[in-house]
């Protein structure tokens, strides 16, 4: 599955001690851990469950089924009240049939299954959801800009080095929190976006500037079939209805405040006809953010104006560089492109 970064970036995971803080009213600290910024907590219409990418004290996620949710016993996926979890794979590539409780088994993956967010008629088996992450693990500072990226493994890669580049005007942050593919696919986006401009405690976060890019997990799988593998990767044709409601929810972020910035998403320099997809999203992406008034910064016509255009086998010196990864072309990415584009709007 090639859009992972399992490489859990040290700036993101480091931070262990307990931060002071309350959840919001009507969220509640999961696992029996005591209220903390960092300590992650659930809504009313969540369930805390674990999530295995999650760096947090005991892992803990929120399940977006309801309140009364069944939390699957593989670490990743869950379920609404009253079915059981049929897993098919292993690990964060889980596919979680949810069967009704009172059936013995069911087809995994049968044609016509209700998918993410949606429970089925009685007796009709849905698919499960992957358990949203949370957002970033550090208070907002007081004395700094605060800018916030959400997005997926390759943003993983390259906020490091913004955040070093921006160190002296403003405190950057990534959401989610922690490595795995980060933000993954648009519906995967879409149903957690309220988890992922949170802080772990519920806490909302509301910084001076957020920059958001969804776009490789429902390129990166070709032209799947719903519902592909849920958490990790989408068919095309979700990308843009699922990108709207993540757009309509960044726009309420801190009205007045926060400015929003689009990243148009990298390429695959290796793999043509994926790219193909990816530019085709692209498009999409680039005529919604036209039509809601969001400025945008173009990952891709920076990278393969650097790299040349696709295929392309190297670049930095690395064979598969932007395939979708590229740790050594990172920092030149945030330099170069990602920085001078935030700075702008701090």
């Amino acid at each position: 599955r090639g859009c992972h970064f399992n490489i859990m970036i040290s700036v993101f995971v480091a931070i262990t001690a307990v931060t002071t803080g309350s959840p919001p009213p009507g969220w509640k600290t999961c696992g029996g851990l005591p209220d903390a910024y960092n300590n992650t907590a659930c809504g009313a219409n969540s369930t805390c469950c674990q999530q295995k990418w999650m760096p947090s004290n005991g892992a803990w996620g929120c399940c977006p089924f309801g309140a009364d949710a069944v939390c699957c016993s593989n670490g990743y996926t869950c379920c609404p009240h009253g079915t059981t979890c049929q897993d098919q794979g292993k690990g964060y590539g889980v596919v979680t049939t949810c069967a009704p409780a009172n059936s013995i088994t069911a087809s995994p993956l049968t044609s016509g299954l209700r998918v993410i967010g949606a429970a089925g008629a009685a007796g009709e088996p849905v698919i499960g959801d992957q358990v949203c992450k949370t957002g970033p693990p550090e208070p907002l500072s007081t004395t700094l800009k605060n800018v916030l990226i959400i997005g997926d493994s390759v943003s993983i890669g390259y906020t490091p080095f913004v955040a070093t580049e921006l160190a002296s005007v403003a405190l950057v942050q990534h959401s989610p929190w922690g490595g795995d593919g980060g933000a993954e696919e648009t519906k995967y986006g879409a149903n957690c976006i309220q988890n992922l401009i949170r802080a772990p405690d519920g806490t909302a976060v509301v910084p001076d500037v957020l920059m958001f890019n969804w776009g490789l997990h429902n390129s990166l799988a070709g032209n799947c079939t719903a519902p592909c593998d849920p958490g990790q990767s989408g068919p095309p044709a979700e990308y843009l209805p699922y990108l709207r409601q993540i757009v309509a929810a960044l726009k309420q972020v801190g009205p007045g405040k926060t400015k929003l910035l689009f990243a148009i998403t990298s390429p695959d320099l290796c793999n043509k006809p994926i790219d193909d997809i990816q530019r085709a999203l692209n498009t999409q992406a680039a005529a919604l953010m036209a039509e809601e008034s969001i400025p945008t910064v173009n990952l891709y016509t920076a990278i393969t104006g650097k790299c040349g255009p696709v295929p392309t086998a190297e670049c930095f010196g690395e064979k598969g560089c932007f395939c979708p990864h590229c740790p050594p072309g990172y920092e030149w990415l945030a330099e170069s492109t990602i920085s001078p584009a935030i700075r702008a709007l701090l």
